[in-house]
């Protein structure tokens, strides 16, 4: 899990650190922050960019996956609560990167995680001993190598905390070390947690990131005599904490965002498909609690024809921007979508924002702009049901 953001003023993070009960941070010196008096200010840093774009990951390719960055600025203005068919287009412009990586059966999207700027490919070829990791950044594709000495085991996941790639199986879980400098020997590593996991992570149904950016809670349900519960698992200390029976209310991941004060994802409610859900922050001292509160919001954010739906994933951008991107079938495809498995896919991705109304609602904020884009898978099998996207 990486969740990404807007970065916030010095006060603003005072302000969040002091309500969730953090420290507050010790503020450097103006010799520390390189401004010593007398001396001439030092120009500016120049940064190559620093705009973040949407990255979708698209198994269009024989052998893997191509990488597309969109520019979310780009997308075409929508109104509130229209649901018209968008003709999708297809994408014109070359990748901007391929991973080969094995298509795994309907659930690729757990094989791939952001982390910083790099987005890991956790499904590597059965020959294959490494991973390979694309950067955001630089465009560069560098190799890691694979968390497990073998893979007879539920698909392992994956979350990104306290500065740590944190990998979990059923019976085992590592994280990854810091990538070693450029023209360093020193070989990039993953390391044992010794603390087990005290949930199945085949089980897990959704997880998100405290405020503090250390501190993981992560829903899973009950597999054989294990009870349903949600846990929090202190990146820094490796130290995992029972919080109680109840889960939280999301679908995969959500996002802490600082304007609501609370996390923000998909209902994983039933009953509830395509709505949005705020839930409270959970309190990280207590180690047995009662589930916090949440609210649905009113909108069902999906669009119409749920026969073509196949799964969608919600994108935090910062300050309370969301992108919502859902994976359908082409419905002019020929027979029936769900009998043949047809190779066409259509990304549909609607920017908004979000708010509380004056009732304490949960509401979407009329600027919306949206694209609708058409990928051809190059098998009639298989495939993932939620879309690999990721704000980097």
């Amino acid at each position: 899990m990486n969740p990404s953001g807007a970065r916030r003023t010095e006060r603003d993070q005072e302000n969040i650190r002091g309500r969730h009960g953090m420290p507050p941070t010790k503020r450097k010196s103006s010799d520390e922050r390189g401004g010593g008096g007398g001396g001439a200010k030092r120009p500016a840093l120049q940064c190559t960019s620093n705009k973040q774009h949407l990255y979708l990951l698209l198994d269009d390719w024989e052998r893997g996956y191509s990488v597309r960055r969109l520019d979310v600025d780009a997308f075409e203005p929508d109104d509130a609560g229209a649901d018209d068919d968008l003709p999708p287009e297809r994408f014109t412009e070359p990748p901007v990167a391929r991973i080969e990586a094995e298509a795994a059966e309907y659930a690729s999207e757990r094989n791939f995680v952001s982390h910083g700027a790099k987005i890991f490919a956790m499904q590597p070829g059965e020959a294959s001993p490494a991973i390979p990791a694309f950067d955001a950044s630089t465009l560069a594709l560098s190799l890691c190598p694979w968390p497990f000495s073998y893979r007879q085991y539920g698909l392992p996941s994956f979350a990104s905390a306290a500065g740590k790639l944190l990998a979990f199986t059923d019976t085992d879980a590592v994280y990854l070390g810091d990538q070693p400098p450029c023209g360093s020997k020193a070989p990039w590593s993953w390391a044992a947690i010794e603390a087990r996991s005290p949930f199945y992570a085949s089980q897990v149904t959704c997880y998100a990131l405290h405020p503090d950016g250390r501190t993981l809670f992560v829903s899973a349900a009950s597999l054989r005599s294990h009870r349903s519960g949600t846990f929090s698992l202190d990146a820094e200390r490796l130290e995992w904490r029972r919080h109680g029976d109840w889960l939280l209310p999301f679908s995969g991941q959500a996002y802490f965002d600082a304007e609501l004060e609370a996390w923000v994802g998909l209902c994983g409610e039933m009953g509830s498909p395509g709505h949005l859900c705020s839930c409270d922050v959970a309190p990280i001292a207590a180690e047995f609690t009662r589930p916090p509160s949440w609210k649905i919001g009113k909108e069902k954010l999906f669009r119409k024809n749920p026969e073509l739906h196949l799964g969608a994933k919600l994108v935090y951008m910062g300050r309370s921007k969301f992108c919502l991107v859902e994976f359908l079938f082409q419905k002019d495809d020929d027979d029936h979508p769900r009998s043949d498995q047809p190779r066409r896919r259509v990304l549909d991705m609607t920017t908004f924002g979000l708010k509380y109304s004056k009732e304490g609602k949960l509401q979407t904020t009329l600027q919306r702009s949206r694209a609708c884009k058409m990928n051809k898978r190059p098998q009639d099998y298989g495939g993932s049901l939620i879309p690999l996207a990721f704000w980097l």
